[in-house]
C-alpha cells in the first residue's frame, strides 16, 4: 500500500510538472517544453545568484586553511532555503489535506499515509536544496576541486541527509502550527503571522547576504571561531573538506535521529491531529434579522470569506501587498540616510525609477485572481449554478484582487513621493504605473486561471503555491517590466524617465482593457464549461 501512496504522489507532481489533471487531457508537447523551460529558467536563475556567493568565498577560505567553513555555511544557507521553502507548505500537506477523511476510512495505516506525504515534502526540500547545493559544488569545484570522498560526502550530505533533517524541522513546526490553529478555531491569523516572522527573517538575512559575505571574507576566522562551536557544522565541512568517515557518521547519526525522532512524534498525533475539527469554536445563538445583499456585495463577500480562511492563500498570493506596506516602512525609516546621498545628476531619476519598478514587481507578487478558479475545486458547480451573471462572478474576483493589492501599492506611492519628492511627471508615474500594474496582475492571473485551472488538488496549498497560473501569471508580469528598463538602461540620458514611465503605463493600461474585454466574453464562456 506503501508503494501505491508513493506511486500517486509522484502521479500528482508528475500532474503538476506537465500541467495536466484528472479532468483535462496532458499539455501538448509544445506546452510541456515551454513549462519545462520557464522552471529550468527560474532554478538557473536563482542557482547563479548562489554561485556568484559561493564563488566569492571559495579561493579565499581554501587560502585561509578554513576548507570546512565553506561546507558549514553552504549547509547553513541550504537548510535556511528548504526550511523556508517547505514550512508554508508543511502543514495543509500533512493535515490539511482533503483526501485525509478519505484515506483514514479505507484499509490503510496512517503511517503509510503520514510517509506518502512526507515523501512529498522531502522532494520539495530536496529541490530548495539542490537550488544552493549545485552552485557551492560548481563553485568549489572551479576554485579548488574536490576529494574523492569529499565529493561523495558532500552528495550524501546535501541530497539525502540535509533535506531529511529540514524536513523533520519543517514537518514540526507544521505539527505545531496545526495545533494550535485547531486551538484557537482555526483561525488563520497565527499561521499568516508566524509564517511572516519566519519570512521576514530570512529575507532580512537574504538582504545583508552580501555585507555578511564581504565581511566574512576579509576576516573568516571571527566566523570560523562562531559556527566551529557548532559541532555539527564542524562535522560537515570536516566530511566534505577531508572526506573524514567519522565525521560523516556523526552527521549522519544527528540528523537520521532528528527525522526519526520528529516521525515518531508525528506518527503518534497524525490521526487526532488530522481529524481535528477547525473552526468549530462554540457560540452562543443570538436571533438577529438577515440583511439582504446584492448579488455583486454578496459575491464578493464569499471571495473575501475564500480569502481569509485559508493562511496559505494570504501569504503566497498576498505577499507583495505586505511587501509593498513593509517597503513603505523602510523608506520612511530610511528617509535621512537616502536625502544625504551625494546629488548626481542621474541618481535621483535612477532612484525613482527604481521605486517605480520595485513597485511594479510588488504588484506582481500579489496574485489573487490567479488561483481563484481553481480553489473552487469541486464546489465549483455551486458558483455556475447560481441564477446570476456568470461575469458578475468574474468581476468579483477582480474586485477583491484590486482591494488587496492596490491600496498597499498607493500608500507605498505615496511615501515614495514624500521622501524623494520628484516632479510633477515622476509623482505621477510613481502613483500611475504601480497601480495599473496590480490591475494587470488581476486580469491576467483571471485569463491564465480560466486557461489552466487545476481542480484536482489534494491540498490548498498545490493550487496557490504551485499551480501552472501561478507561475505563468508572476513570469509572465516579470517579462512584461523587462522592456521598459531596457529602454531606460540604453537611453535613460537621452529621454525623460517619466515619459517612460507614462508610456509604460498607458501600454499597461490597454493590456488590461484588452484582457478585460477578453474575461467578459470568452474567459465567461470558458467559466460556464469548466
Amino acid at each position: 500500500m506503501l508503494k501505491a501512496l508513493f506511486a500517486v504522489r509522484l502521479e500528482a507532481l508528475k500532474s503538476w510538472l506537465t500541467g495536466s489533471s484528472r479532468l483535462k487531457k496532458a499539455q501538448s508537447k509544445g506546452k510541456l517544453i515551454g513549462f519545462t523551460l520557464l522552471m529550468l529558467y527560474a532554478f538557473v536563475a536563482l542557482g547563479f545568484l548562489f554561485w556568484r556567493i559561493f564563488d566569492g568565498i571559495a579561493l579565499p577560505f581554501h587560502m585561509a586553511g578554513l576548507d570546512w567553513l565553506y561546507f558549514a555555511m553552504a549547509a547553513l544557507m541550504c537548510f535556511a532555503l528548504m526550511f523556508v521553502g517547505s514550512i508554508f507548505m508543511a502543514k495543509a500537506q500533512l493535515y490539511e489535506a482533503r483526501d485525509n477523511d478519505l484515506l483514514l476510512s479505507m484499509p490503510i495505516k496512517p503511517r503509510d499515509i503520514l510517509l506518502s506525504r512526507m515523501f512529498m515534502l522531502w522532494v520539495v526540500a530536496l529541490v530548495f536544496g539542490l537550488m544552493t547545493a549545485v552552485p557551492a559544488l560548481i563553485a568549489w569545484e572551479q576554485s579548488v576541486s574536490f576529494g574523492g570522498a569529499g565529493l561523495g560526502a558532500y552528495i550524501i550530505i546535501f541530497v539525502l541527509l540535509l533535506p531529511l533533517f529540514a524536513l523533520a524541522v519543517s514537518a514540526l513546526f507544521g505539527w505545531l502550527l496545526s495545533v494550535v490553529s485547531a486551538r484557537l478555531g482555526g483561525s488563520s491569523l497565527v499561521s499568516v503571522l508566524l509564517s511572516l516572522i519566519f519570512l521576514g527573517a530570512y529575507m532580512y538575512f537574504a538582504f545583508r547576504m552580501n555585507t555578511l559575505i564581504s565581511a566574512l571574507a576579509q576576516n573568516p576566522d571571527a566566523a570560523a571561531g562562531a559556527l566551529g562551536a557548532v559541532a555539527v557544522l564542524r562535522w560537515i565541512g570536516s566530511a566534505c573538506a577531508a572526506g573524514n568517515p567519522g565525521a560523516l557518521a556523526k552527521t549522519a547519526l544527528i540528523m537520521l535521529g532528528s527525522f526519526a525522532l520528529a516521525y515518531f512524534i508525528l506518527e503518534k498525533t497524525f490521526i487526532k491531529t488530522a481529524t481535528a475539527r477547525r473552526g468549530g469554536a462554540k457560540k452562543k445563538y443570538v436571533a438577529r434579522e438577515e440583511r439582504a445583499a446584492t448579488p455583486r456585495s454578496a459575491l464578493l463577500r464569499r471571495e473575501w470569506m475564500r480569502f481569509l480562511s485559508s493562511s496559505a492563500y494570504i501569504l503566497n498570493c498576498g505577499l507583495g501587498a505586505f511587501m509593498a506596506l513593509a517597503g513603505a516602512v523602510v523608506l520612511l525609516i530610511k528617509k535621512d540616510a537616502l536625502l544625504s546621498l551625494p546629488v548626481y545628476p542621474m541618481l535621483a531619476p535612477m532612484l525613482q525609477v527604481s521605486l517605480a519598478a520595485g513597485l511594479c514587481f510588488f504588484a506582481a507578487t500579489i496574485l489573487v485572481t490567479a488561483p481563484s478558479v481553481s480553489l473552487e475545486g469541486r464546489s465549483l458547480w455551486i458558483a455556475q449554478s447560481l441564477p446570476v451573471d456568470t461575469r458578475e462572478i468574474l468581476r468579483a474576483k477582480l474586485r477583491l484582487h484590486n482591494m488587496i493589492a492596490i491600496p498597499p501599492l498607493l500608500v507605498c506611492s505615496a511615501v515614495s513621493v514624500l521622501v524623494l519628492r520628484p516632479d510633477a511627471l515622476m509623482s505621477l508615474s510613481l502613483f500611475l504605473l504601480p497601480a495599473l500594474f496590480g490591475l494587470f496582475a488581476g486580469v491576467l492571473g483571471l485569463a491564465e486561471n480560466l486557461r489552466h485551472p487545476s481542480f484536482d488538488w489534494v491540498n490548498e496549498t498545490q493550487a496557490v503555491k504551485s499551480g501552472a497560473s501561478v507561475m505563468l501569471t508572476m513570469f509572465i508580469s516579470w517579462g512584461v517590466m523587462i522592456p521598459p528598463v531596457l529602454v531606460y538602461v540604453f537611453f535613460g540620458e537621452s529621454i525623460n524617465p517619466a515619459a517612460i514611465c507614462l508610456v509604460f503605463a498607458a501600454l499597461i493600461a490597454l493590456l488590461c482593457f484588452l484582457l478585460y474585454r477578453w474575461l467578459m466574453t470568452r474567459g465567461a464562456e470558458i467559466y460556464k464549461t469548466l
